[in-house]
């Protein structure tokens, strides 16, 4: 099967998000961390996810804020340049986001094989 057809596959797709009356994290938040942990850069984890460095930071200081608790642990730049450490409490959220997804995708897709069976090849 190739990729065209794949994607013309029934299937169900699942946006999990963490919310209070607004998100609080979602795919979004988790993305952007895991492409800071990969290159402990702001700037190379915003250019990956094609959203401005701002809005990256907004992101994080958002989540920050509501969760009570840093996720990044900011060394400020200068001649070697500034860096980005994921904290023990946001390598937890990720771990825990990216098991959570897992199990919501494989009920999610239970459920749709229960329910629309017929449509699956």
């Amino acid at each position: 099967m190739d990729k065209k057809e794949e994607s013309r596959k029934f299937r169900p797709v699942v946006k999990l998000q963490v919310c209070t009356d607004e998100p609080v994290f979602g795919p979004g938040l988790i993305k952007l961390l895991e492409h800071l942990e990969e290159s402990g850069s702001m700037k190379e984890a915003c250019q990956k996810m094609e959203m401005s460095y701002s809005k990256g930071w907004k992101i994080i200081n958002r989540a920050e804020r509501e969760l009570g608790t840093p996720l990044l642990i900011r060394h400020q730049g200068g001649r070697s340049g500034g860096k980005c450490e994921i904290t023990a409490e946001g390598k937890t959220l990720m771990e825990k986001y990216r098991a959570m997804e897992a199990e919501v995708k494989m009920c999610a897709r239970a459920s749709f094989e229960r329910w629309f069976g017929e449509l699956v090849t």
